[in-house]
């Protein structure tokens, strides 16, 4: 067995906490918003906690307890990770060496001991370069930043993977963008989800001349997100609206046009679409309270 795979944990008799975290590049201003009003509500610790992309690098910074440094790079240094001007270099335009190397490990660093102590378990979700499998990785030592680098080599955008122990793995949210059924296999019982798309939307193929574009050396990977993604994307929407027999579910979504797109680079408009997902977090928080017996957000 890879050592990036964590065996799932047996649910036991009690309830198990779960939050959830999309990805979607600069769209993942609105989750860290989220993320900062579950902070506020003292919604601090869940047990299980699982993440792709963009929703990894927040949900890292959630987990260690460093929710206002977290804030911090969306507000100020997220700007400058997306290099437009290089696509005509034919370089990527999501700068990871950046982000990574030196916001995350240098400019606010990022505590392994932090993470190594929290009482979550984090689950950076990765996709096999081999098997187009996902990969669900233990964030407790510093192969935390190999794996945030994985996680986020989105496909064109950068060179689609990068290498955790030696081996390529993509970005999780090709195999697995919700991974809620793996959640509920590891027994969480109450779960948050935390979406970066508005409550119509459905994920549609991608079309298969891109996936060999995007990955010529790793035709599966190809495969799984050209015809897998959006039918499991897809299907982990379903059974949210039907959840299984004791399972609690919180799903936070936009409820109202972003003001970013997933490569937006103006500070204002991340701002602001932080400062939205704060907001429409509270509102749907209440909302949630004042109808408990409901399992998701309105919409």
């Amino acid at each position: 067995m890879s050592p990036l795979i964590v065996e799932r944990a047996g649910s036991g008799g009690s309830r198990k906490t779960a939050l959830i975290v999309e990805g979607g590049a600069m769209r993942g201003a609105w989750a860290a918003g989220v993320l900062a009003s579950l902070q506020e509500r003292g919604r601090r610790q869940f047990d299980l906690v699982y993440a792709a992309s963009s929703g990894a690098c927040s949900a890292a910074y959630f987990v260690a307890g460093m929710w206002e440094p977290g804030l911090a790079i969306w507000r100020e240094l997220a700007c400058n990770v997306v290099r437009k001007s290089n696509f005509l270099r034919r370089k990527p335009i999501i700068d990871l060496a950046y982000l990574v190397d030196h916001v995350f490990r240098t400019r606010i660093p990022l505590s392994v001991e932090a993470l190594q102590n929290a009482p979550s378990q984090f689950f950076i979700v990765l996709t096999d370069c081999h098997t187009g499998d996902p990969v669900y990785f233990h964030a407790c030592d510093d192969r935390v930043f190999a794996a945030l680098r994985a996680t986020a080599s989105m496909p064109l955008a950068t060179r689609g993977f990068d290498y955790v122990d030696g081996q390529p793995y993509a970005d999780g949210g090709l195999a697995d963008p919700i991974p809620l059924r793996r959640a509920i296999q590891d027994g969480a019982t109450d779960i948050t989800v935390v979406l970066t798309h508005n409550p119509a939307f459905r994920l549609k193929p991608v079309p298969h001349w891109m996936g060999k574009l995007a990955y010529p050396e790793y035709p599966l990977v190809a495969r799984v997100w050209t015809a897998r993604q959006n039918v499991n994307y897809n299907a982990a929407l379903d059974l949210m609206k039907q959840p299984p027999a004791g399972i609690r579910l919180q799903v936070f979504r936009p409820l109202r046009p972003l003001p970013v797109g997933s490569f937006t680079v103006e500070q204002k408009q991340i701002a602001a679409a932080l400062a939205l997902g704060h907001d429409e977090a509270l509102q749907q928080m209440e909302t949630m309270e004042a109808n408990p017996l409901g399992s998701s957000a309105p919409g």
